[in-house]
């Protein structure tokens, strides 16, 4: 005979354990968000001697860190990018800071790493951290004459240039003309560039939208290609002639690039996120006008180069949801390319 009562109870037993379990699991989770992060391994370690010139630096934590708040520095300066590894899921929370130079760091010489603000995504500071290492002595046959190094390092173009978050879901554009301003010394808010630029709030209805030509179509917050898009440069340009000269383009290339650079005038760029497919959702305006989209669409802010501005080898951007970013010139063309080399020049 079956005793219902004892299964009853064994499946109350059974629901209260694994209840049990979520929560010591959650609870467990909610403190390593809110909780202080921790370095738990570096490379190279700390006071490491030889190191090579092309070396990545890498900094582990225990948990998820904000890499919008988080502050890094390295003396002597050196060119190159951070990026951030190792999410919790996708493409969220990162546990792993990382530093690529551009050029590579200098033969025999002592670096000091430092971190500050190292938050938690609950907000949770941690004390500042730091530690040091010095690369390998150049080889005797690089060394000239006058005791310089040889061959000598590419030219550098850069525009002092403050990176800046994007404060919405899809305010690239403004956030990338913010940036552009402020290398002017010009101090605005996305607010107050979205108010010049003005939005469509036409609802997306079948194949039918708004003009990104004229206005930002949908929802600064919304979801890409279906309650919210962007805007192209004509708006975007028109906007920044607020502050300062700005010159909507399509169709420019390299020299024209790093010619406004050199000149110490940044340029916003429209391209695409860095994957390997793109999908179109274009669409028709309500009186029948094409408008060409890509659900990749992603806006940048271009502030220098390296190399000959002739043949540079690469792009320097201030992307508003990746930092500062270092492209080879190739990859930063077939970037562009996917908007016709469109922009927007601040002069």
């Amino acid at each position: 005979m079956i005793n219902f009562r004892f299964l009853i109870r064994i499946a109350i037993i059974f629901i209260f354990g694994a209840a049990l379990i979520a929560a010591v699991f959650a609870t467990d989770k909610i403190f390593g968000i809110i909780s202080p992060p921790k370095v738990i391994n570096i490379s190279p370690e700390n006071s490491t001697r030889d190191v090579s010139m092309d070396s990545k630096l890498i900094i582990k934590f225990d948990k998820p860190i904000n890499r919008k708040e988080l502050r890094h520095f390295i003396a002597p300066d050196v060119y190159g990018e951070w990026k951030f590894e190792n999410p919790l899921i996708k493409n969220h929370f990162f546990r792993t800071a990382a530093f690529i130079p551009a050029i590579g760091f200098t033969p025999g010489t002592d670096y000091q790493i430092e971190l500050k603000n190292i938050q938690s995504i609950g907000g949770a500071k941690n004390n500042a951290f730091h530690f040091s290492f010095k690369t390998k002595e150049a080889p005797e046959e690089q060394i000239t004459n006058t005791g310089d190094l040889s061959p000598e390092k590419p030219e550098i173009i850069l525009i002092d240039t403050p990176l800046d978050w994007q404060d919405h879901k899809l305010s690239c554009e403004a956030a990338s003309l913010k940036m552009a301003l402020a290398s002017k010394n010009i101090s605005v808010s996305e607010k107050e560039i979205m108010e010049k630029i003005g939005y469509d709030l036409t609802p997306r209805k079948n194949n039918i939208w708004g003009d990104p030509n004229i206005a930002f179509v949908g929802d600064i917050d919304g979801k890409i290609c279906e309650t919210g898009y962007g805007v192209y440069w004509d708006p975007v340009a028109k906007a920044g002639g607020n502050w300062r000269p700005s010159e909507p383009f399509t169709n420019w290339n390299l020299e024209k690039l790093t010619k406004e650079i050199k000149n110490g005038n940044p340029v916003v760029v429209w391209g695409t996120l860095p994957v390997e497919t793109l999908n179109s959702c274009s669409w028709y305006t309500p009186e029948g006008k094409y408008i060409k989209a890509i659900k990749e669409d992603h806006v940048r802010l271009v502030i220098g180069f390296i190399g000959p501005p002739e043949n540079p080898a690469q792009i320097i951007l201030n992307d508003p949801l990746a930092g500062r970013i270092f492209w080879p010139a190739s990859y930063f063309l077939k970037n562009w390319a996917a908007f016709d080399y469109s922009g927007v020049v601040v002069r």
